[in-house]
């Protein structure tokens, strides 16, 4: 198979292809290898997230986080967490009590105190692109001075990562798995290669899954959630967000439907590419406006699609 053609192939055991795409999108996770062009690869999920929410969405990170987060009782006045401080807070998120999670409150307390010494820098501690001149965490001097939320390839490229200024994730919000499993095959109807010819049309239409509409940046833990405004992703001890993934399967079902179909028919991939691309990003959107409205301080709930 041609390197131009990688993204049309279909490995159950890997879901990777290694190349860049060349007129077609992508449905896969992968590791991307070139490392000259690794900020503009049109897969870089990560890269995609932090430029649409600078760009577009600051206003949901950009709040004076230490004002809101003194509000809420949840910092002493000098960004403290101990006694009264640090009671509220297990009191706020129960579910860190959950023995399923192993957590304990020092676990919690020692966690939280990471983020708040970002926060502790004033109104930007926790805003997106800001560049902190000083106090810059010892083991990242070597890195220089990035921007938060910046993503983190190497030494040499992008920022601090995952864990500055807070714990955070670039979430597809539509997830990977949902499209393996109602999209592609499992759970879906057809033969495995009704299956084929149904990721073909897909990638043959350029959706990438990896998309600037389909990403989101948001908190991975419940305290800094909370102080946000947004949903957690994926907290401690929590691999995934199950709720919400299984909330799209019969609109991703639907879609799988729709797709059959069109191949009994026999209808040409550039006649169903407007119709893919337009279901698929208008489920970007409407996840996007949903997770924007959901209960900050938990885990993700199911969307209403």
């Amino acid at each position: 198979m041609a390197s131009s053609d990688s993204h049309l192939g279909w490995d159950p055991k890997t879901l990777n292809h290694p190349d860049r795409p060349s007129g077609f999108g992508c449905l896969w996770r992968h590791t991307l290898t070139d490392n000259a062009g690794w900020s503009s690869h049109p897969c870089n999920h990560m890269t995609n997230g932090y430029r649409v929410s600078l760009a577009e969405r600051s206003a949901l990170y950009n709040k004076d986080h230490s004002k809101i987060a003194r509000r809420m009782k949840l910092i002493d006045e000098d960004f403290g967490l101990d006694g009264k401080a640090q009671k509220r807070i297990w009191r706020r998120f129960p579910v860190s009590g959950n023995s399923e999670r192993k957590l304990t409150l020092d676990d919690f307390i020692k966690k939280a105190r990471k983020s708040l010494t970002w926060l502790r820098r004033g109104p930007e501690g926790w805003h997106l692109g800001v560049k902190h001149l000083a106090h810059v965490p010892r083991q990242l001097l070597r890195v220089g001075n990035r921007p938060n939320f910046q993503p983190r390839q190497n030494k040499a490229l992008g920022g601090y990562g995952a864990f500055y200024p807070y714990e955070h994730n670039y979430h597809h919000l539509i997830p990977i798995g949902a499209v393996e499993n109602w999209v592609i095959g499992n759970g879906a109807s057809g033969s495995p290669s009704r299956s084929d010819l149904v990721v073909k049309l897909v990638l043959i239409s350029r959706w990438n899954i990896h998309n600037e509409k389909n990403m989101m940046l948001l908190p991975q833990q419940e305290f800094e959630s909370l102080i946000v405004g947004l949903p957690a992703h994926c907290p401690w001890g929590v691999p995934a967000h199950k709720a919400y993934q299984v909330s799209l399967k019969k609109r991703l079902r639907d879609l799988r439907k729709s797709l059959d179909a069109a191949i009994l028919q026999k209808r040409h991939p550039k006649d169903l590419k407007a119709k893919i691309l337009d279901n698929l990003n208008s489920l970007s959107v409407e996840l996007l406006e949903q997770v924007k409205t959901m209960k900050a301080g938990v885990q993700l709930t199911a969307a209403n699609v």
